[in-house]
């Protein structure tokens, strides 16, 4: 019966986007991209989202996703949705039709809605991706392909949503914990991805569901690379890993055979290539698998080590990400970033995403339950990242890491900031959440954040002196 869903699945897509419709210019977004990118991630906008599905594009979606889950235990289907979006902001409003819907995420995909007892209808939270330029069954070379095919919006091709998740029974109260997170690295120095917050609103046909309070997060992508990276001549840029724990760590060791490849819907590796795939055909990973040789290299790897990496950027990263108090990164448990090789000298850029546990919430390995504000400095793991070992093995560049924690206690990394951007979130949507009755958590509430900002700057500043 699973087999049969994904098989019947996709024909209501199909028929949509092969009607012939009369008007393709509806499709074509004539705005200003680098304004509108401006205004979504202006954080004191107010900023919401309405998704409109056909009752029957949701449906199959549902079903496909349950048909994964039947197969595989998970409800990881990747495929793309058909829906209509409505952004509203402060200022302006536009639809955008034909847009790209999927779920997303290994820890936070959850079917959208669900059945209870009585047969009535639940919903539920699920992070997603909105994708821009996704051209589905569209004949090619006709008009409306070519206006698919090439279509931004907020000067994007995709988006992705992450909701206010729930660790261990609790709520992320603070709500604007990772999207400050995301202002804190970029404060640092380093290159990240954007990140703001707004409401979602589901519509199936006319039903409108309030979902509830979103994290908006730029993707690390092709767009990414253009924003924040030279290109050569021919307007090519180099290499982009993605590193997660999907089937190991990603320790960068040699051990990485079968772990290196490019992403299917079946298979998803550790050190996963988002770009220069060859339509993914590509077989050959030189940039990364020499990378890895020569950090692995005990007798030259120190010396090559500024030819090889971006230092500075990723020292800065030990610093504010100690500082915020995220476990689920490169340094403690060897996830969650992004490998960038220049397309000219093949220098690595580090580039971290996915943080959501900081600041005091989330998943930690302090089992004290303190958050890791009572953890030296320079708190490792018994079998460290080969990476972080190596810039700690350095007595140079462990006083630089020295001198960027002192500067960011004293520039970035204060309550206060974030005890006023966290007002002017509540102000915008709390009261909206609790009278429209969102899905998640609708109270907006300060949780332990004042002893984190005070208690770990307090510790390392101890152990510093």
């Amino acid at each position: 019966m699973s087999l049969l869903f994904l098989f019947t699945g996709g024909l209501s897509v199909y028929a949509y986007y092969n009607n012939d419709h009369e008007d393709v210019t509806k499709y074509m977004v004539v705005r200003d991209d680098s304004e509108d990118y401006d205004r979504l991630f202006d954080n004191a906008n107010f900023k919401s989202f309405k998704i409109h599905f056909e009752s029957d594009v949701f449906e199959e979606m549902l079903l496909n996703m349950q048909a994964n889950f039947d197969l595989y235990g998970d409800y990881i289907d990747n495929a793309m949705y058909p829906v209509d979006i409505t952004y509203t902001d402060s200022s302006d409003s536009f639809t955008v039709y034909s847009v790209g819907f999927r779920t997303r995420s290994q820890t936070s995909r959850n079917l959208p809605r669900t059945t209870d007892w009585r047969g009535r209808y639940v919903y539920h939270q699920t992070s997603f991706q909105l994708q821009f330029n996704e051209t589905f069954d569209t004949l090619e070379q006709t008009n409306l392909y070519e206006i698919l095919k090439t279509r931004e919006v907020f000067n994007l091709e995709q988006l992705n949503f992450e909701y206010s998740q729930n660790y261990s029974g609790d709520y992320d109260t603070a709500m604007i914990t990772e999207a400050y997170t995301h202002h804190l690295y970029q404060q640092a120095g380093l290159t990240v991805a954007n990140a703001s917050y707004g409401l979602v609103y589901l519509e199936i046909d006319e039903d409108l569901i309030p979902y509830g309070f979103f994290t908006f997060v730029e993707p690390v992508d092709s767009e990414f690379l253009k924003a924040n990276f030279r290109s050569d001549l021919a307007t090519d840029y180099g290499d982009l890993y993605k590193i997660t724990d999907v089937q190991t760590q990603g320790t960068l060791d040699m051990n990485y055979s079968g772990f290196v490849g490019i992403d299917t819907d079946e298979l998803r590796y550790t050190y996963s290539l988002r770009n220069n795939t060859l339509d993914g055909t590509r077989r050959t990973f030189d940039p990364l698998t020499d990378f890895i040789a020569a950090i692995n290299d005990s007798d030259n790897a120190m010396d090559r080590l500024d030819q090889l990496l971006d230092v500075d950027l990723f020292v800065r990263y030990l610093a504010i990400g100690f500082l915020v108090g995220n476990t689920d990164d490169i340094r403690f448990n060897d996830n969650n970033y992004y490998l960038y090789f220049d397309v000219y000298n093949q220098q690595v850029s580090f580039v971290p995403f996915d943080l959501d546990s900081t600041l005091g919430f989330g998943k930690t390995f302090d089992l004290t339950g303190n958050y890791t504000t009572d953890w030296s400095i320079y708190h490792s793991l018994d079998d460290p990242n080969v990476l972080v070992d190596l810039v700690f093995s350095d007595q140079e560049l462990r006083s630089l890491y020295e001198t960027y924690l002192n500067d960011d206690i004293q520039t970035i990394f204060n309550y206060q900031d974030f005890y006023n951007d966290y007002v002017e979130a509540k102000d915008l949507y709390e009261t909206i959440l609790v009278q429209e009755g969102h899905l998640g958590n609708k109270i907006f509430d300060i949780r332990n954040m004042a002893w984190y900002f005070t208690t770990k700057t307090n510790t390392v500043l101890m152990e510093l002196q």
